[in-house]
């Protein structure tokens, strides 16, 4: 069984009464929503990628990453005859604007989701698990 494994981050826009999250839909996965996300390269930290992932699928540079532990998912697929165990590993961060330019070839289009909406756009469960979780640090951060 092989392994594929990918940095994110899932990024977050404060308004007045509650956060965005910034959801990206893939043209080459089936039209599935996801967070920005990308496999490393070179001697890139887990950071880096994250970063420049960002950077490319959306033009976002400016973030504030939360002190929190990476937020992990894992799931497996089936490519090619054989099956790839899939594991992300997410960031979390703000962004204090929402301007995003999406990567053509890659991106069909965003949306900055309220909770609720993003829950409802995700067709994965392992991927509403990682905004349940994000949801959870930001809760616990408000809370200090």
């Amino acid at each position: 069984m092989n392994y594929e494994q990918t940095y994110g981050i899932v990024i977050v826009y404060r308004e007045e009464k509650e956060n965005l999250f910034l959801i990206l839909q893939h043209e080459d996965r089936e039209g599935s929503w996801s967070f920005p996300k990308g496999h490393h390269e070179g001697q890139e930290t887990p950071k880096e990628t994250a970063l420049r992932e960002l950077f490319e699928e959306t033009g976002i540079s400016e973030i504030d990453f939360m002190n929190v532990p990476l937020i992990h998912e894992e799931y497996t697929l089936g490519r090619e005859n054989e099956e790839i165990i899939k594991k992300n590993d997410y960031f979390v961060g703000f962004v204090k604007n929402k301007e995003v330019k999406i990567q053509e070839g890659e991106i069909s289009t965003y949306l900055w989701a309220t909770y609720e909406e993003a829950l409802s756009t995700f067709q994965y469960e392992s991927r509403k698990e990682v905004l349940k979780k994000a949801l959870e640090y930001l809760n616990y951060e408000s809370r200090k």
